[in-house]
């Protein structure tokens, strides 16, 4: 299909190259201490992500702004002074000056989708340092001045999908018809669960929720994907996204026939394609790769986007139509 419109709905772009070094080197921690090449095989920056489309044919790119806040608080923590009093101040302040780094991350989202309008974006939040009120100004503004939806990281905070405090983002995301896409991983442990999101979906039945990665359980089709396909067939508005997930086609663990079986468990009007890129390339950089700009494996997920056996009309859908249709763009 030459003519497929293609709409990657799952992206991470970084402000600049130190920023994409530090998602290398401090975010996943890889380096020559941990046996990885010094720098990332690329560095996920806005020229990078328009070079991308434009040699992959992908008309529409989203990206989910990413603060990885409970990093630095959690890291933070270690500087916090000993004395009760004392601790708790800075502890405050700490929260303070990582939900600032939030908000500007959102603004800097803001000014690149308005220089670049086959760019949107998804505005992060983070429930554990934002308090109520931070929390509702920044999904309010940002929203409302561009912002298509609104992104949590569960296995960053340690905010499960059921936590009260989400539910005022819940409340208003629902009444103003704005999709939230969730972190999803089906690991021993996780927050990240679809599961724990049950009861959000029972109190809020017409929330737009997007859980990525299929779920990502390590058994494909098991646990963490299984728990996407029962709620998508019992919530009307739940969808999911394939980031992460093509790769296990191109590398074999998963048939396309399997993973096309997967996706009508699921509906495939409740399916958006995404490539995960810049995560995509770091996590499994190709070895033969020539060059500072590594788009191997947003590449080959492009290439299963087109060639699993799909019909026409399905293949259609996730390419770009339910994005459209869930997020309202034009």
């Amino acid at each position: 299909m030459s003519d497929l419109e293609i709409i990657d709905a799952h992206t991470h772009l970084f402000r600049s190259d130190a920023h994409g070094r530090e998602a290398y080197g401090y975010f996943l921690g890889r380096g020559p201490v941990t046996g990885h090449p010094a720098d990332p095989p690329t560095l996920g920056t806005v020229p990078e992500a328009l070079q991308l489309m434009a040699e992959t044919g992908v008309v529409h790119t989203n990206f989910l702004m990413f603060t990885w806040s409970g990093r630095y608080y959690e890291h933070g923590q270690h500087t916090l002074p000993d004395d009760p009093a004392r601790r708790v101040e800075a502890d405050a302040a700490l929260k303070n000056r990582i939900a600032d780094r939030i908000r500007d991350n959102n603004e800097w989202a803001l000014v690149t989708v308005k220089e670049n309008p086959t760019l949107s974006f998804f505005a992060g939040v983070d429930p554990v340092v934002m308090d109520e009120r931070a929390l509702m100004t920044e999904v309010e503004d940002k929203t409302d001045r561009g912002g298509l939806g609104v992104k949590l990281v569960p296995m960053d905070s340690g905010v499960r999908g059921d936590d009260r405090r989400l539910w005022p983002v819940y409340d208003y995301c629902q009444s103003n018809d704005i999709p939230v896409l969730t972190q999803a991983a089906g690991r021993p442990g996780t927050p990240a669960q679809p599961v724990y999101f049950t009861a959000a979906l029972e109190a809020f039945p017409r929330l737009k929720l997007i859980f990525a990665h299929l779920g990502h359980n390590p058994e494909f089709g098991h646990g963490a994907d299984a728990e996407v396909v029962e709620l998508a067939n019992r919530f009307e508005n739940v969808f999911t996204d394939v980031s992460l997930r093509f790769p296990e086609v191109v590398n074999g663990h998963v048939s396309p026939e399997a993973m096309v079986s997967h996706l009508r468990r699921i509906g495939v009007d409740r399916v958006l394609y995404g490539s995960n890129f810049t995560f995509v390339e770091l996590l499994a950089p190709d070895p033969e790769a020539q060059g500072p700009s590594q788009f191997t494996r947003s590449k080959q997920c492009v290439e299963i986007l087109k060639t699993l056996p799909l019909r026409d009309e399905e293949r259609e859908r996730i390419a770009s139509g339910n994005f459209r249709r869930v997020t309202g763009l034009r």
